[in-house]
């Protein structure tokens, strides 16, 4: 689906997408499913809000997902999710968590082989390499504070190296609800 193979010469190149979202709180951008058209995998990195998120990203591609500290508290399907989880993508190894000082506290990415870590909570879109592990917060997807922005992630792997960017759903507005401005396809 997300597998694109150009030949050149005689080496071929596929590039593999894989969408990151975090901190919906029970809110999906109805213009998220079809930003993510064409992505191999999604990853949710917990403060889902509603199960029924997942689903509907299901309906997209693969998603490994884990709880966030508002999941855990809310009780329901979202409190069972695992506080943290891997996933292998087009040969690299993801490793996810809601928040990045749990992960910092608990495992050595680097030693484990881990290429991606993603994280989200504090609802601030980050990209940073340490250690040559790529370090991903998407911001928040959902109803944001008055002011916030609301972002997602892509992160493209080709030739074996992941590289990330941040899209913004939109400058959110007083209440949270999804302007028009910054949605764009990640393909």
């Amino acid at each position: 689906m997300g597998a694109d193979t150009e030949k050149d010469g005689e080496q071929a190149s596929e590039r593999v997408l894989v969408g990151v979202i975090s901190d919906t709180h029970g809110y999906l951008d109805p213009r998220v499913p079809d930003m993510f058209a064409g992505v191999e995998h999604i990853v949710h990195a917990g403060d889902v809000g509603d199960m029924a998120i997942v689903e509907r990203l299901a309906q997209v591609a693969p998603v490994t997902v884990v709880s966030g500290n508002m999941d855990r508290s809310a009780g329901g399907e979202v409190a069972g999710l695992p506080s943290a989880a891997q996933v292998d993508v087009a040969g690299l190894r993801f490793l996810v968590a809601h928040i990045k000082e749990y992960v910092l506290r608990t495992w050595d990415p680097a030693e484990y082989g881990v290429a991606v870590v993603v994280c989200g909570h504090t609802h601030r879109a980050a990209i940073e390499e340490r250690d040559g592990v790529l370090w991903v917060n998407p911001g928040a997807a959902g109803r944001a504070p008055a002011g916030a922005p609301r972002s997602v992630a892509v992160i493209e792997i080709a030739a074996g190296r992941p590289q990330a960017r941040i899209v913004l759903l939109s400058q959110a507005d007083g209440d949270g609800q999804p302007g028009a401005r910054g949605s764009q396809r990640l393909r």
